[in-house]
């Protein structure tokens, strides 16, 4: 099992480190003025490196990818409930409907297994149609919801814009004490961030759909905001 672990691990991290050296942003000037986040008319979060053990018979959330069992080294699946017979290495994917306006792509790969659950990994990518953000004091309960976590988040928000998916607004720098600190409104409590500083926010892209934001403030100026965190997103079907 140590040897499953350790196997699993090292193709985690080569996944995650190939999609954050292109997302993750730096800490260096903002000039020129940043160019704000489009909304449009949906909203898409990245799950770099997306895992999940299944068990015979078991689905991955929110997919129609199945594991049937284990034949030799051979793993029976049904993609969209057709079959297909699938080894350690070979592509796990599926696109479609998740619950009523929201969209997911998984793009996965069956990891070693030894002796035990199948392992699955890969990034995932879904999209929330037409979001509303509307804060909300703590995340539902929905006991059928399926959660994507460790989603990848990272903006720049030009002075005067909204931060994508929440109720802030960038507001420009103020001075407390000698220490510069980012303003922010749309928000309860102290408005004032200094650089390296949390920001939480938790509200509905829809009615069926909830987020909470956790970011750090990576840089800021008079003209932008800079920001990198991760999500958690709850689906309700």
């Amino acid at each position: 099992m140590r040897h499953s672990f350790k196997s699993l691990a090292g193709f985690l991290l080569m996944l995650l480190l190939t999609t954050l050296a292109c997302t993750i942003p730096g800490t260096g000037s903002d000039t020129p003025e940043a160019t704000p986040t489009p909304e449009g008319d949906a909203m898409t979060f990245v799950i770099p490196a997306y895992t999940f053990s299944l068990e015979p018979g078991a689905t991955v959330p929110g997919s129609q990818l199945v594991y049937v069992g284990k034949t030799g080294d051979l793993h029976d699946v049904t993609i969209n409930g057709e079959p297909a017979q699938k080894r350690v290495g070979d592509s796990f994917i599926w696109s479609g409907v998740v619950a009523p306006g929201v969209f997911a792509e998984y793009n996965l790969r069956l990891a070693p297994d030894f002796l035990g659950p199948l392992p699955v990994a890969g990034p995932v990518e879904v999209s929330v149609l037409n979001p509303v953000p509307t804060a909300i004091n703590a995340m539902p309960e929905w006991p059928n919801a399926i959660r994507y976590n460790n989603i990848v988040m990272a903006h720049n928000v030009p002075v005067g814009w909204t931060i994508p998916g929440t109720t802030l607004v960038y507001d420009g720098v103020s001075t407390q004490g000698e220490v510069n600190s980012a303003r922010l409104t749309g928000l309860t409590g102290h408005p004032l961030f200094a650089l390296g500083d949390s920001i939480t926010w938790m509200g509905t892209l829809k009615d069926n759909a909830a987020i909470r934001f956790t970011f750090r403030v990576v840089n800021f100026s008079e003209n932008s905001l800079q920001l990198g965190g991760t999500a958690e997103l709850l689906v309700n079907r």
